[in-house]
């Protein structure tokens, strides 16, 4: 759920910035990192190895759902980001 401020941009790269270094979970147990690459946060797979960003617009779209919503299901943000897991990953951690 949202907490009663509403979740800005720079609030969310704040968060990101914090958690660089850590190992964070997807919602399904997926371990990555985040980091921050031209003022948006990327994220990086540990199945993978290789690191991912939507760039800016797509963040501020699920900033935008999330607000409204507060959702913590992937599926709600479809069309709007393909990182949707790594952020409510992002936001999850920020909650422990």
């Amino acid at each position: 759920m949202p907490s009663s401020k509403p979740l800005t941009y720079e609030r969310l790269l704040k968060l990101a910035r914090a958690a660089e270094g850590q190992t964070l979970e997807t919602v399904t147990g997926k371990t990555f990192t985040v980091g921050i690459y031209r003022d948006a946060p990327f994220f990086t797979p540990a199945s993978s190895g290789y690191g991912q960003a939507d760039g800016r617009r797509p963040v501020e779209r699920f900033i935008e759902r999330y607000n409204e919503t507060g959702s913590l299901r992937p599926g709600d943000y479809a069309g709007l980001t393909r990182n949707a897991s790594y952020l409510i990953g992002l936001l999850m951690h920020k909650q422990r």
